[in-house]
């Protein structure tokens, strides 16, 4: 009896400890290039990410405007992403972008599924509103 005790709590151990990691949350760290479409035509941006068990970290890359409001330049800009968390497959973070003495924080959300994010980019409109954007992300080529 002690032995067929012992052995089942030896297996159960070893089931648990080989179990992998959430594939989905470590297929996030790194590159993704996401587009989205606008008003003004598809958008794209670079998300460069780091995953650290639940946490999220790394930055956002876009190219700004400037035409509208003087602000900004249209150059390559990169943010640091806050708030960044994993749930299973699911991701969420906020940026926040400054222009002057303006700034707009972005709340992006989405899931991964092996090689392709998707998700919805909520903030950013006029006033700090703005409809939800989907959008979509795959590995840079």
């Amino acid at each position: 009896m002690k032995h067929s005790a012992l052995l089942t709590a030896l297996l159960t151990t070893a089931v648990l400890t080989t179990a992998p990691a959430p594939v989905s949350a470590q297929n996030l760290a790194g590159m993704w290039e996401i587009s989205y479409e606008t008003g003004r035509g598809t958008r794209t941006q670079t998300l460069t990410l780091t995953v650290d068990g639940m946490m999220l970290t790394g930055t956002v890359t876009f190219t700004g405007g400037g035409r509208r409001g003087g602000g900004g330049g249209g150059g390559p800009q990169s943010i640091e992403i806050s708030d960044g968390k994993i749930d299973g497959s699911s991701f969420s973070f906020t940026v926040t972008r400054t222009f002057g003495d303006n700034s707009i924080v972005q709340s992006y959300s989405g899931t991964v599924d092996g090689m392709t994010l998707t998700g919805t980019i909520e903030g950013g409109g006029r006033g700090g509103g703005g409809q939800p954007r989907p959008f979509t992300g795959k590995r840079p080529t």
